[in-house]
């Protein structure tokens, strides 16, 4: 599994997650962290999750505690999340349980087909 943080500034004011192969539940622990430390950094509160290649998520009890714990760090009313769906089946399944779980916290979250219409409904 890898999993890198980083900023696409100055081309877009967002934050991109990217996460190949097997995610685990250290690995979602360990970005939370990457990426609050980057918003605080940058005042950026647009995140960018592309799972193009993931090949699994953690489980449906670790994607809501996850959901909680996110609740917790006091993101922005600014705070958006796009998702670009996995290839693989498995990863699609936990990654739609991921999106009610961010619903289901008063997060704006929304999963598309590619990198690009992501992006343009995070600058939108």
């Amino acid at each position: 599994m890898t999993t890198t943080v980083h900023s696409l500034m100055p081309q877009y004011p967002i934050i991109e997650i990217t996460h190949d192969g097997d995610v685990k539940s250290s690995d979602f622990t360990r970005t939370a962290r990457e990426v609050k430390a980057l918003m605080d950094e940058t005042g950026i509160h647009l995140v960018l999750a592309d799972w193009t290649t993931a090949t699994s998520a953690p489980d449906n009890i670790a994607l809501v505690g996850f959901g909680e714990a996110l609740g917790k760090i006091g993101l922005g009313s600014d705070f958006r999340h796009a998702h670009v769906w996995p290839e693989a089946a498995k990863a699609r399944l936990s990654l739609d349980m991921w999106k009610t779980v961010e619903s289901n916290h008063g997060h704006r979250a929304k999963a598309f087909g590619d990198r690009e219409s992501a992006i343009a409904w995070l600058t939108a």
